[in-house]
């Protein structure tokens, strides 16, 4: 059975080679380190970590400060816009959208009736197009209808008509008596 423990001075560098190397084996502990269990399951070693609780609450804590500074700075961007942005920071002002200028407005007003008008007459265009296919959709319909009636009628003059002899044929005479 073997009765001494494995030397602790391997996990602890900072011991120089001579006490490493002494034939009594004295283990000397950092100060403030607590020594390694004789083997026992139960035992409680105290720890420099905070508790799980602990922890938990801190980490809470820190995210509720990182939302509260979010939902701050969101609140502030929507009540002031972009004027804070661009007394504070000018050279971020090309982030912000462009608030058009009175000239800039007037200059635009006429492009807006052009296109407005243009749409309309596009709008009418498209429509008149409409008509036309229907109007062409009739007259193909029509012109069916005359091709068919053309037909019957050279059907019925040709079936009252009177059999013509053929050219080059002599024409059948009565048998006299």
């Amino acid at each position: 059975m073997y009765t001494e423990s494995p030397p602790l001075n391997d996990d602890y560098p900072e011991h120089d080679s001579a006490e490493r190397a002494s034939s009594n084996r004295v283990h000397r502990l950092r100060p403030g380190a607590f020594p390694r269990s004789s083997g026992f399951k139960n035992t409680e070693v105290a720890s420099d970590r905070p508790s799980i609780p602990r922890r938990i609450i801190r980490s809470l804590s820190r995210f509720s400060v990182v939302l509260l500074i979010g939902v701050g700075a969101t609140l502030a961007w929507q009540s002031y816009g972009g004027e804070m942005v661009r007394a504070l920071a000018p050279s971020l002002g090309w982030l912000l959208p462009i608030s058009a200028s009175a000239e800039l407005q007037g200059l635009l007003k006429p492009v807006a009736l052009d296109l407005a008008i243009m749409k309309r007459s596009v709008e009418q265009l498209a429509s008149n197009q409409d008509q036309l296919v229907r109007r062409q959709d009739q007259m193909t319909q029509a012109f069916a209808t005359l091709q068919a009636a053309v037909r019957d009628i050279n059907q019925n003059i040709l079936s009252l008509a009177p059999l013509a002899p053929k050219a080059g044929s002599k024409p059948v005479q009565p048998p006299a008596h």
